[in-house]
């Protein structure tokens, strides 16, 4: 079992050995001094993963190869190693430290609690003082995200404060249009497709019997004298829900339609996806504010599309406005005591996500 396994390890570091080399020497044969204060990374590291219960998982993982040329802020600290790990917020800026050249090249290969999946993140972007322009590609298999993007925005700085104004090309799967929406059959046809079964019983079993039965009851209204009437009553139908290994999950439709329709809509939507790529022209608007000295620093940006053109028929809709913000702020106190807060939001295709920390410095 573990001969296996290390040979699924070898030849998943292979495949990405390999891109990675092929996206490099294409670099190079582009910009003669592409590797020029560049450095190349890899790590790998496993662990056990997190168990709860008799449940068996395979070891953790996590494989990162890369290739980082990007200039750092002076509030930044420089790493004596680069192990993929480094998830710096303002590297999502679209001005950097310096003018002139820039990239990252950064493919990870991830099992997580028995999930296995590829995150890739390709940018290189260029700038001057009137102009800045980006080339980006990112797959988030973890976050099922994936789509280039081509942007070219004209530049006006003032003071500390850079306004950008231009338009962006992004390609990208279909999104926000799930093939549930052209489904025309009933909802638990659908669920049958998938090996959920339902059983007709009686909603009120009166009698005991599993049959859904009528009958008339007696209801007495006056013990002493044993006076009352007669009702009709009818039990009703219920249905309670197997999966395909005969395990029950639901005592109703109700509870199924709340529980575990929706994962057969997500199945659904995932055997029936369109492959077909689209695209959008999408009008961007930034703002990117650095200040900092020994003892502060202040690090802003905001990028809008406030609209877009679908170029395909099937180009991504919503009445959302696509955004990513981040801020990064930290200060001495004192001597020995600093504090800071990052935090970064993004809202891509419907797909949020967001990470924030703060913290606070003690130095001896």
């Amino acid at each position: 079992m573990k001969g296996l396994f290390y040979e699924k390890v070898q030849k998943r570091i292979g495949r990405l050995v390999r891109g990675l080399c092929l996206v490099v020497s294409n670099a190079c044969i582009v910009f003669g001094s592409f590797f020029d204060n560049a450095t190349m990374y890899g790590s790998v590291s496993m662990s056990t993963p997190y168990i709860n219960g008799d449940i068996e998982l395979e070891d953790d993982y996590k494989y990162n190869f890369g290739i980082r040329k990007i200039a750092l802020f002076p509030y930044q600290n420089r790493d004596a190693f680069y192990d993929g790990e480094e998830e710096e917020l303002s590297d999502n800026a679209l001005f950097g430290a310096v003018e002139g050249l820039e990239y990252l090249i950064s493919l990870s290969s991830i099992r997580n609690q028995g999930h296995e999946f590829i995150d890739q993140n390709y940018w290189l972007k260029w700038s001057n003082k009137n102009f800045a322009a980006k080339f980006s590609y990112v797959n988030k298999e973890s976050r099922d995200l994936q789509f280039t993007s081509i942007d070219a925005r004209y530049r006006l700085k003032l003071w500390n404060l850079n306004i950008t104004l231009g338009g962006s090309i992004k390609s990208h799967p279909i999104y926000g249009h799930p093939a549930i929406e052209n489904y025309e059959g009933y909802w638990w046809d659908l669920a049958y497709q998938y090996g959920f079964t339902d059983f007709m019983v009686p909603e009120t079993d009166l009698n005991d019997n599993g049959i859904i039965d009528d009958y008339y009851v007696w209801i007495e209204t006056d013990p002493d004298t044993e006076e009352g009437y007669w009702i009709y009553f009818y039990e009703g139908i219920n249905y309670y829900w197997e999966n395909q290994d005969g395990d029950y999950v639901a005592g109703s439709d109700e509870e199924f339609f709340q529980y575990h329709y929706p994962y057969v809509v997500d199945m659904y939507n995932e055997d029936n996806k369109i492959k077909e790529w689209q695209a959008e022209l999408s009008m961007m608007i930034g703002l990117d504010f650095y200040m900092g000295n020994d003892n502060y620093y202040s690090h802003i940006w905001v990028n809008v599309f406030p609209a877009s053109v679908g170029l395909t028929d099937k180009a991504f809709e919503s009445e959302d406005i696509q955004y990513d913000v981040g801020l990064l702020i930290g200060t001495n106190l004192s001597e020995h005591i600093g504090v800071f807060f990052e935090g970064k939001q993004q809202s891509y295709y419907g797909k949020e996500e967001y990470n924030v920390s703060t913290g606070l410095n003690w130095r001896f």
